[in-house]
């Protein structure tokens, strides 16, 4: 019998979320260490009341800048924890993926795609005749799966362990918007061309209708979609007829 191993992927995933969540932070690090170089100086012994005035109304013009303000001028944060965020789904996705399938019972044996894999003699040299347990991997090295597509995430499931990926439609709408805009963000400089109007359409979810040629923006709203969508993926892949499968 396959031994079983407990592993909450919902909580990994979040804890991972948690560390990209203290990249919104770092505009207020950057005021702050403004206004602690500033109180520093202003308390230099010897430096003139004129010049201490001025780094005195320095300091109060930082301390007054919104919140709102700074959000603006540092919305490139958000596409960095965009991208680091469908990263981090890509790599949960696909160690479930391949753990679930560790389990004989959870492989669909009737997959055509998984008849269609091959392996050389080589990849037989170099698993010793011993593939229990690894069907999984050797379909990830094999297949060339697409684990940054909402589609080809719920076939990938579908096909090899025949499992129904469910998620309500906003979800999924906010799922496909966000992966598609890491494409476009890594890949196209951030413009939007046919391949992401033609993505986003196939689930409805070009949530901002975008058009041919504009530029994507994130913001803090935005990190909070991806944040509870790329969740409820996780969540969704993780379970089987309303019950969490851990491996």
């Amino acid at each position: 019998m396959t031994r079983s191993v407990t592993t909450d992927y919902v909580a990994d995933f979040q804890s991972d979320l948690e560390d990209i969540d203290k990249l919104e932070s770092t505009p207020d690090l950057i005021r702050g260490v403004a206004i602690d170089s500033l109180d520093r100086a202003i308390a230099t012994v010897g430096v003139p009341n004129t010049v201490k005035q001025a780094l005195k109304n320095s300091k109060l013009s930082i301390e007054n800048i919104k919140q709102e303000s700074i959000a603006d001028n540092f919305k490139t944060i958000y596409v960095q924890m965009c991208i680091l965020a469908v990263s981090s789904l890509e790599t949960t996705l696909k160690r479930y993926f391949v753990n679930t399938l560790k389990q004989p019972e959870n492989i669909n044996s009737d997959s055509k795609r998984l008849q269609e894999i091959k392996l050389s003699l080589k990849d037989i040299v170099d698993h010793e005749l011993k593939f229990g347990g690894k069907v999984g991997q050797i379909i990830l090295d094999k297949a060339s799966l697409n684990f940054q597509d909402l589609q080809a995430i719920k076939r990938n499931f579908k096909e090899f362990s025949d499992k129904d990926i469910r998620l309500d439609k906003k979800t999924e709408e906010n799922i496909c918007f966000y992966l598609e805009s890491r494409h476009i963000l890594v890949h196209k400089g951030g413009v939007i061309d046919k391949k992401f109007i033609d993505a986003t359409g196939s689930f409805g979810a070009n949530i901002k209708q975008y058009k041919v040629g504009d530029k994507i923006e994130l913001d803090s709203s935005d990190w909070s979609n991806i944040k509870d969508s790329f969740t409820g993926l996780v969540e969704g892949a993780t379970k089987r007829r309303g019950k969490s499968q851990n491996f």
